[in-house]
């Protein structure tokens, strides 16, 4: 914001008051301009890490943006592999998702206490990671499991180093 300078008379303190309005309807008309920018950037950065994610089976990820109670964009990822996807599957990977939310099974507890098996099979699409193998009904996959890709969670941390880039444009007044 540019430096308003007062002197004590009310002719300078009224012309500070009508650019102090100026500037707040200016940042009442940006605010939603930053908001969209933000969550479009974040449809955009978790879009690419779902679609590149590793995962067995068939990957039906779809990430969108919600509008919620004016102000407020949600990203949103919806589809059945999502949470296999950000969160992990099996014993196998190592790695552990930093931010795993109540009511999400942690690595290997999930299936009815099948997913402590280093591998386990299930009908469907092989996805990145999975094997083919033939018993004598039809094919099976084998899969050790999933990484935990933390698709969600590295879009945030994208989103925290750009944001204030995005703010700086968007906000720039003159």
């Amino acid at each position: 914001m540019k430096r308003i300078t007062i002197t004590p008379d009310s002719k300078s303190i009224h012309n500070a008051i009508k650019e102090l309005e100026k500037y707040q309807k200016f940042l009442e008309k940006q605010i939603p301009v930053f908001l969209e920018r933000v969550a479009q950037l974040g449809v955009e950065i978790a879009s690419v890490k779902f679609d590149g994610a590793q995962y067995d089976g068939t990957n039906d990820v779809k990430v969108t943006k919600r509008r919620d109670n004016g102000n407020y964009f949600a990203v949103v990822a919806t589809g059945n592999a999502t949470l296999f996807i950000e969160f992990g599957t099996g014993v196998v990977y190592p790695d552990v998702h930093p931010e795993i939310p109540s009511g999400v099974a942690g690595r290997g507890e999930f299936g009815k206490g099948k997913g402590k098996n280093r591998a386990w099979g299930y009908y469907g699409e092989a996805g990145t990671n999975g094997r083919i193998a033939t018993n004598k009904k039809k094919a099976v996959v084998v899969t050790h499991g999933n990484p935990a890709n933390m698709c969600m969670y590295l879009t945030a941390e994208e989103l925290r180093r750009e944001i204030s880039g995005i703010a700086k444009e968007v906000f720039e007044y003159q």
